[in-house]
């Protein structure tokens, strides 16, 4: 067994979701420590680890990066509690998976790479950087010290194929907006409907594939019948990065029957157009005490006016999606009706001009707008000797030539790149195989951990 995989098992011992990090920090300052490696804990908490050069005369600082949170995701039924259980991991078919929540090799497997490199025959100096809140926000941009940083080539461990390196990513705008609501006092029986196990995806990943968004399915099927129908509640929160899979909502229907009918029609017609194919709901009787919305329907079919989806798809590289917006969170708390849109481009000046639009649109409807600054893209040199050197190696270890693309996501070397504001500086993103990230299919090819770490050897060789 390689170290990197026995340190994995590890790592999924220690409880990590966005912003409770603190445990698995605590281990890899004990692991770092107990080798008398120098390390700092800047202001945000994330980790830098200063590894001397090993049997090398390199004058070049590498910098090796990956955030420690992960994201956290369990089966419907699933009693896991992510702030104190560890994962329970499980081997089957060559792939590592967890048992009913993400495995969390997005970011645990290069983590675990990370600790197994410093037993490398030959590297030059290493900054290591552990990051915090990734998967949420990257908040660890807001404390980190660069000053504190030589290296000027960094290698980003938080891709996801074997066979590709990265070297650009995609610009990000967080839209939400706000509307307060006029309640009133509905009489009539109440009814809780959910409706669930739709596949969980990464919204980067698989935004432009044959899937669908649970929020926009409610949406959708109430906006298609001339339904005699009362809201009080509703409810559908998740990760930025993820596609919805679940709604609960609350409220009163005239003809409970037809609607079940009509619904379950609706679920079955779904099942055959988009990639969802164990979706269902439920309706119970429901006897809280709250007051139901009014004007319930022309404010949420305003929500289906926005387009929902790709945008439109690179016509410079070949199957990547260049713009596209997820739905993520639609909740009603405290009185007010809650929507986030997380909008992503690799073209800075369309994503400009959607999110004006978008702006446009809502402040004619009366709704509280509100926009987090987002975060730049990165393109790097696609000629720079560290991606010339990671080429070779890939190639070597693979037996083909890997693809050098980019991806409809934010990736932190844009963060790294920028902050070191020199001229000379590169970065690659590189990973093994893993699938399904972001899921509770999350797994990981095992033969595929291996074959990074001799990659990542042999570039730390040559540089």
């Amino acid at each position: 067994m390689s170290k990197t995989l026995q340190y994995f098992k590890e790592i999924t011992k220690y409880p990590r979701p966005s912003k409770k990090e603190e445990k698995i920090r605590d281990f890899l300052v004990n692991f770092f420590s107990k080798k008398w490696y120098k390390y700092i804990v800047d202001k945000t908490w994330n980790l830098i680890v200063y590894i001397p050069a090993k049997n090398s005369f390199s004058k070049e600082t590498i910098i090796l990066q990956s955030h420690m949170d992960m994201v956290c995701v369990k089966d419907e039924k699933s009693n896991h509690d992510f702030l104190k259980d560890s994962l329970k991991i499980l081997e089957e078919d060559w792939f590592l998976k967890a048992k009913n929540t993400t495995l969390g090799a997005d970011n645990g497997i290069w983590i675990a790479l990370i600790m197994s490199a410093i037993d490398f025959e030959k590297y030059p100096n290493l900054e290591i950087i552990f990051t915090i809140d990734e998967e949420a926000w990257m908040s660890w941009i807001l404390g980190l010290d660069f000053s504190l940083l030589n290296g000027t080539k960094i290698i980003n461990l938080d891709f996801e194929d074997e066979d590709q390196i990265c070297i650009s990513s995609a610009w990000w705008v967080w839209i939400s907006w706000n509307k307060e609501l006029e309640l009133e006092v509905g009489k009539l029986q109440k009814y809780e409907l959910e409706i669930f196990w739709m596949k969980w995806w990464h919204s980067w990943v698989e935004i432009d594939k044959n899937r669908w968004n649970a929020i926009l399915i409610f949406l959708d099927f109430i906006s298609k019948y001339n339904w005699n129908i009362e809201i009080y509640k509703l409810n559908s929160w998740f990760a930025q990065n993820v596609i919805p899979s679940k709604i609960n909502v609350i409220l009163w229907i005239e003809n409970i029957d037809k609607f079940r009918l009509e619904l379950e029609k609706y679920i079955e017609n779904t099942k055959n157009i988009y990639d969802c194919p164990e979706i269902w709901f439920s309706i119970n009787e429901n006897n809280e005490n709250i007051l139901k919305i009014k004007d319930w329907l022309n404010i949420l079919i305003d929500l289906l006016k926005i387009k929902d989806w790709v945008y439109k798809i690179s016509e410079k590289i070949p199957d990547l999606v260049q713009t596209s917006i997820n739905l993520w969170i639609l909740k009603i708390e405290n009185n007010i009706l809650k929507n986030i849109y997380l909008a992503r481009s690799s073209n800075n000046e369309e994503l400009t001009e959607l999110v004006e639009n978008i702006k446009k649109y809502l402040q004619e409807k009366w709704f509280e707008i509100n926009f987090d600054k987002g975060y730049f893209g990165w393109q790097d040199d696609p000629n720079s000797q560290l991606l010339n050197i990671a080429k070779i190696e890939f190639e070597k270890e693979l037996w083909k030539s890997p693809k050098v693309v980019a991806v409809h996501a934010w990736l932190e070397c844009w963060i790294l790149v920028s902050g070191l504001n020199k001229p000379w500086v590169n970065a690659i993103s590189i990973w093994p195989n893993i699938f399904w990230a972001h899921s509770t299919k999350e797994r990981v090819e095992i033969a595929s951990i291996k074959k990074l770490e001799n990659i990542l050897e042999r570039i730390l060789e040559k540089l």
